[in-house]
């Protein structure tokens, strides 16, 4: 029975875009499984059920990659992939059977008592990407779960005749949005996920309006509603009166005419109206996000992050694998800049319980994390570092070392890079002798002093996430301190520019990759802080360069000595969005 009045509803934006039509609401169910146990004499039996519900997710798996389109099947279709490999998984299978075998345990009890055992070594994480990297492995349990009760994929059942109607899950797994896209689906809510997860990223590549973590959506969507979902903004109308209605369907014609100008600028060169070059480039977190910057016109992948390697795994990624990886991407950027930032992993952005090494941090964003787990477990770091040189004979590959706080810690890594090109010599193993290495700075103590920092290093990426949360001693992942998160801070702009200046003084690039870097309401900001390099979500780069290229440096430079002076925020707030309003062609 559909809703009768207008309600607003708020979520998560992943996907921009406007979506106005009909709702279908599709429910997965939660994997609550009750404990339960088998005799002894049923173990062949219960290991068949677990055999034939693992070769029949696999079936299904293979067959929603099978009927996709051709146009997207060669990169969308490696999503699946990782669900696939799981299902593959040696370790993860036998640790199933082990606790059929042994514990006599269901085959269902043994499949989610493996799932919580894996989900507990992603539950403390701080890292959006690693965290959600569980989410895959959700997905995958509860379709052989479904299975396993031998019902037909929900997922083959209810995604299918979606032509012009909007869909409402409790939750959204690739495969899921994979055939919401090939049904016709026109926008996807759900009430779990993040901006992080594959599916999300699976949206934005198809350019699918989608909004996630919409809490109580299945109580709150009646099928048949009408609704607006408006990806730029996070917002849902369900049943929006006449006046809504007209002024959306406005909105979301401004949106596509707004689309197809932006797809031009694209093809400009990148550069501002007093003719200064900006660089422009890609953050990327999966090999699979390459589609969506094919068209970009993008300088290069100003951070590669390599966490996906070692996630979703019981072991570290050897030496071969990584480099079979990274030559992959540096190849199909065709001589464009990729700079790969070494393994960013460590207390809060925990791996798998196994193989793991210390103990938990008491503050985990103060722990052992970034280059400092990399040079406490040097074995995994020199594979990595091993596996980049020999991935730069491709291309022009750069090295990244996150959190440096000290110069100890640049030398360190030095002497294991320096190590492994030894080892490559050794081993008369071709790799580029040439790479340059440079640090990311987000923690205060690098940007206080980067003009000492900057003899040592070939480059700077200020990490203005970190570089926010450090300066301004709060946790931005806490709901009940994280209203204090504010790049806007006199602290934190003063600390930018400080990295900047000592960059242009020392003739060393500095490219910014924060979340500042990809919103529309700091570019002339940063560019009036004298920022040249640009690093960000691939889905930002369209409106980031239409103010760039419509920038005058000059004007920005005075605009922007006055907001760092300000030190009231309601005023700085006005200043920068008086600054944004104007200076411009």
């Amino acid at each position: 029975m559909k809703n009768n009045s207008p309600i607003i509803i708020r979520g998560l934006p992943v996907s921009k875009g406007i979506a106005i039509g009909q709702c279908r609401v599709l429910e997965h169910g939660q994997n609550i499984i009750e404990k339960q146990q088998i005799e002894k004499k049923n173990i062949p039996k219960e290991l068949r059920r677990l055999e034939k519900a693992l070769k029949t997710t696999l079936t299904d798996l293979k067959k929603i990659k099978r009927n996709i389109s051709p146009s997207i099947k060669k990169n969308i279709g490696l999503f699946l992939d990782t669900h696939m490999l799981l299902i593959k998984d040696d370790e993860f299978i036998l640790n199933i059977k082990g606790k059929i075998s042994s514990k006599l345990y269901s085959s269902e009890w043994s499949l989610y008592d493996e799932y919580l055992s894996i989900k507990s070594s992603f539950d403390d994480m701080e890292d959006d990407y690693i965290k959600q990297r569980i989410e895959d492995v959700s997905h995958v349990v509860k379709m052989i779960l479904k299975n396993l009760h031998n019902k037909k994929s929900e997922s083959k059942q209810t995604f299918t005749n979606m032509n012009n109607y909007i869909v409402v899950t409790d939750d959204l797994s690739p495969a899921d949005v994979l055939l919401a896209h090939e049904s016709k689906c026109i926008g996807l809510i759900s009430e779990f996920g993040g901006r992080s997860s594959h599916s999300s990223i699976l949206t934005r590549s198809l350019e699918l309006p989608s909004i996630v973590s919409v809490k109580h959506a299945l109580s709150l969507f009646k099928n048949d509603d009408l609704l607006i979902v408006d990806g730029n903004e996070g917002l849902i109308i369900i049943n929006p009166d006449k006046q809504c209605k007209n002024h959306y369907v406005q909105l979301q014609a401004k949106f596509i005419q707004n689309k197809k100008i932006l797809s031009n600028v694209l093809k400009k060169e990148n550069m501002t109206l007093d003719k200064e070059k900006i660089e422009i480039m890609a953050n990327l977190e999966l090999p699979q996000e390459l589609k969506i910057i094919s068209k970009k016109n993008i300088d290069g992948i100003g951070l590669f992050r390599t966490e996906y390697l070692y996630t979703d795994r019981k072991d570290f990624p050897s030496e071969s694998e990584q480099y079979s990886a990274y030559k992959k991407i540096v190849e199909k950027m065709d001589g464009k800049p990729v700079i790969f930032r070494t393994l960013d992993i460590g207390s809060d952005k925990e791996i798998p319980e196994n193989i793991k090494t210390g103990a938990i941090a008491r503050n985990p964003a103060l722990g052992l994390r970034g280059i400092r787990y990399s040079l406490n477990n040097k074995s995994i770091f020199i594979n990595q570092i091993k596996a980049i040189l020999r991935s730069g004979v491709f291309g022009n590959v750069k090295i990244m070392l996150p959190m440096i706080t000290t110069f100890s810690e640049i030398k360190k890594a030095f002497d294991v890079i320096n190590k492994a090109k030894n080892e490559l010599l050794e081993k008369k193993i071709k790799f580029n002798k040439n790479v340059e290495i440079g640090i990311m700075v987000e923690v205060p103590s690098c940007a206080i002093l980067a003009n000492k920092f900057a003899s040592h290093v070939d480059f700077f990426s200020i990490g203005t996430n970190d570089l926010v949360q450090y300066t301004l001693a709060i946790d931005r992942v806490d709901d009940e301190v994280n209203y204090l998160y504010n790049p806007l801070n006199s602290a934190v702009l003063n600390l930018i520019k400080t990295v900047i200046d000592a960059g242009i003084k020392n003739n060393i690039p500095v490219a910014l990759c924060g979340e500042m870097a990809g919103d529309i309401n700091y570019t002339k900001l940063l560019l009036g802080l004298g920022l040249k390099s640009f690093s960000m979500h691939p889905s930002a780069i369209p409106e980031i360069k239409n103010i760039i290229i419509n920038s005058n440096l000059p004007d920005l430079k005075i605009a922007v000595k006055k907001i760092i002076d300000n030190d009231d925020t309601n005023e700085k707030i006005q200043l920068v969005q008086r600054l944004n309003n104007t200076h411009s062609k």
